[in-house]
């Protein structure tokens, strides 16, 4: 067990102070566990396992795969691999959590807004098209607003101080 638990900190990578440090002890302990001058202790064990998605079969006899395959495991390999940042790598998880029918809503919105932009793109030079300022866009979000109150039937549901004072306007 001790020249396993030597192998699978060199293949993740880090030193017995690092190794150590992610599961609450210290280098000497890791390098003590190592050597076999001291045995590996169940909660030891434990904190191994869990910290580093370790199969315990593999860490207690060498039986099976090294690493439990988990989808936090495979997001860390794609964040490493393509150089993900945080918020892109929590994103594409979220976003694989979703059903089907929220991950097309998802597609399709994305594809509206890259489609916007490449018709942006493809617009006259810049000092030819209007752009709106922030009270003009402002305006036209209340109209807007102001147009679907006037369409829904009038409940105490739908009805607040703010829309009542925009459908009067």
């Amino acid at each position: 067990m001790n020249e396993r638990l030597r192998f699978l900190r060199e293949k993740i990578g880090i030193s017995r102070a690092a190794f150590g440090q992610k599961i609450g002890v210290s280098g000497d302990v890791i390098n003590n566990l190592e050597r076999g001058r001291v045995e590996i202790k169940e909660p030891i064990l434990k904190l191994i396992c869990s910290e580093f998605s370790v199969n315990e079969e593999w860490i207690r006899n060498g039986s099976g795969d090294m690493f439990i395959k988990t989808s936090l495991s495979t997001m860390e390999k794609l964040k490493e691999e393509f150089h993900l940042d945080d918020f892109t790598c929590s994103f594409v998880y979220e976003y694989l959590k979703l059903d089907e029918e929220k991950r097309n809503a998802v597609q399709e919105f994305f594809y509206n807004v890259l489609n916007g932009m490449d018709a942006v793109n493809r617009q006259e030079p810049e000092s030819s098209v209007h752009k709106m300022t922030v009270e003009e866009a402002e305006a036209e979000y209340i109209k807007k607003i102001s147009r679907s109150v006037q369409k829904e039937e009038s409940t105490a549901l739908n009805i607040t101080p703010d829309t009542r004072k925009l459908s009067n306007e």
